[in-house]
This record gives C-alpha cells, structure tokens and sequence, in this order.
C-alpha cells in the first residue's frame, strides 16, 4: 500500500484535478465572488460522497450560498461535457472497432414523498420502493468502463423509451455497436423488436416461464395478449444450467438474435457485469443529498458520471490510476489548499477521511 508521502508526491491527483476544474468551469455556469471555493466544494463532496452542507461548513463556507447555485445550473450542460471526453476519446481510436455495450438502469433510493418529481417505484431496497431512476450505456475501454450514455428514467415512461435515447445517443457520437447487452429488466417485446428493427445484435436474460428447459436452443415467437399477432417479437432462445456464486444451479434463458454458439453467448454476457462494475464506481463519486429538487438529483448524478469518466480518460491516456488513491490526493489537494494552517487541515482531513467510509456528516 502506498504510503501517505508516496500518495502526495504523486502528480495524478494533480492532472485528476486540473481536469476536473476545467470540466466545471466550461459546464457550470456558476456567478458568485467566491466561484472558486463552490467548485472546491463540489469536488471534495463528491470525491468523499459527502453532503454539500457539511463540506462547506469544514470549509468555513455557507451552504445556502452553493446550494443555490446549484439550483441555477443546468444538468444538460454536464452531459454536453460528458460527450467532448468520449469524442476525445474517440478520436484517440478508443472506438476503432465496432464495441461491446452494456444498458441497465440504476435505481437511487428515495424516502420522502413518493410524489416527489422523478421519483418512481421500484424494488424494494434499504427500506423504500422509491428511487430516482437513470439508465446508463458503458463499453470497456482497456479493462476500464467507460459511460458513454446516460438518461433519466421518467417515472411513467415505458422501458423503450429510455433505451432509444440511449441508442440515439450512442448513434449520435459515431460509436459503432457490435453486441448489446442487457439484463432481464429489458426482456420486453417493445425493446426486442426495437432491436431488431434497428439490427442491433443483442443477448439478454429472458424470463423463465416455465416454458423452457435446460439444452433449448431454439426460434421463440412471444404470445403476449395485450399485443396483436404482427406485434409479437421473434428471437432465438438458449437456455441451459449453470451456476451461481453460491453454488446453486439454475436455469439460464437468454434471448438473443445472434449466431453465436451456447457456450460463447454465455461467456460474452459475462461482461454485461461491467457495467454494475462501473457504477460501484460512479457511486465512489456521488454527493450525498436529500434535496427533493428533480434538477439538483440529475446534476449530482451527472457530475458523478462526468468524474467517473474523466478518471476513465486519464486512464486510456496516462496509464493506471487507481481510484481510491486519486480520490485521496484531490481530498488532500483541495483542502490543503484551502487552509493555510497546517493543523486546520490535519483537524479536516481527519473528519473527511477518518472513518472507513469517507463520508462528511450532514450538517
């Protein structure tokens, strides 16, 4: 393990950081004297997955002040940032190939009003069924995952909807699909002939109905009766045993409009786990918050993608950079730099990163 020492000699934190301050500069439009300790603020509540009130207390800053501010920005505006890494990343050959892409959504649990704007029902997780929902598109760029797509998930838009802005948009910045990979939330007739309309090679988990059994490899027509017999969707089902991490065998049905041998679909699903991956990761760089507020919800989650990728990128063009330690020298950068007394900094480094977690408390 690196020691502290090694950790500050260390100049990623610093390109982290000088990338991320010019990411805010150029998609927050942020006007206020002290436009620099709100970007400081930003950045160590999200690198410690903190509330904005109580980074800026340890910063001896107001937290009205930020939070209207952050009221004021537009979500979009980080997204549009979002989309300049990928392309830059593009022209950088990241995207020579056509590449495997992995959609799931992601569900961030909600305990207030379920009336809430954005908030929509989902499984019950920590205590709620409520959560603000985004779907995200991620592709593996050397052993790396990297966001190329994110969208909210309106509370009563059908699953399609989303999927298609996800396409549109990885359509719109030139990346070439070779497979898609998607969980069995998306085994819907809508979504599969989406696809097949579209061309698009995919694997998903179908559901297990009872209708299939292990070593099924075959034509499937659907025989849903809320849709007439030209709306049906047509696919190729493979179903077959397999194993869980405990141990326990189970059927698997995949649905897929692929060639590919049983064994392979298997093996190439696999890597639908990235993206779980990756938001494990994008999670490492979301504020904390109970704003009800719809707009500041999308912009938390956006910055935390923008950060997440911006990692990704440095990655791809530095070499690796492990996530944990960055964090720690941005943490350290932006706090020593905001206190000239050695000892003050010791005393809030000490309450950022003392426990195990890493969390400011609220207030």
């Amino acid at each position: 393990m690196q020691t502290m020492r090694t950790i500050l000699r260390s100049n990623n934190g610093n390109k982290y950081l000088s990338h991320i301050n010019e990411s805010l500069d150029r998609s927050m439009n942020i006007h206020a004297r002290n436009k620099e300790s709100i970007k400081k603020t930003i950045i160590l509540a999200s690198t410690t997955n903190s509330y904005i009130e109580g980074t800026a207390s340890l910063l001896k800053l107001c937290g009205q002040t930020i939070r209207n501010n952050l009221k004021q920005q537009d979500p979009d505006n980080i997204l549009k940032h979002n989309e300049e890494i990928i392309k830059t990343m593009k022209n950088m050959n990241a995207f020579k190939k056509p590449v495997i892409i992995a959609i799931d959504w992601h569900d961030i649990m909600y305990y207030g009003n379920p009336k809430t704007e954005g908030v929509k029902g989902t499984k019950t997780k920590k205590g709620t069924n409520w959560a603000y929902q985004f779907a995200t598109a991620a592709v593996v760029v050397d052993d790396r995952k990297l966001t190329v797509a994110v969208t909210p998930v309106a509370p009563h838009e059908s699953i399609v909807e989303h999927v298609k802005r996800l396409l549109s948009k990885i359509f719109e910045l030139g990346i070439k699909i070779k497979l898609l990979l998607l969980d069995a939330g998306y085994y819907t007739i809508e979504v599969i002939n989406l696809l097949n309309l579209y061309r698009i090679k995919f694997i998903m988990i179908a559901h297990n109905t009872g209708k299939f059994k292990a070593g099924d490899d075959m034509m499937y027509t659907t025989e849903s009766h809320r849709h007439l017999t030209s709306e049906q969707a047509t696919f190729r089902v493979v179903a077959f045993n397999g194993r869980r991490k405990s141990g326990r065998t189970e059927l698997f049905v995949f649905a897929t409009n692929t060639d590919l041998r049983a064994k392979k679909i298997r093996e190439m699903f696999r890597r639908r786990w990235v993206v779980e991956t990756s938001y494990r990761v994008i999670n490492q760089f979301l504020p904390k918050t109970t704003s009800k507020s719809y707009s500041v919800r999308k912009l938390y989650f956006y910055l935390a993608v923008l950060f997440y990728n911006i990692w990704v990128f440095l990655n791809y063009r530095c070499g690796r950079m492990m996530v944990g330690h960055v964090k720690l020298e941005v943490m350290l950068g932006v706090i020593l730099h905001c206190s000239h007394d050695p000892l003050t900094s010791v005393i809030i480094c000490s309450c950022v990163w003392g426990d195990s977690s890493g969390h400011v408390r609220h207030g």
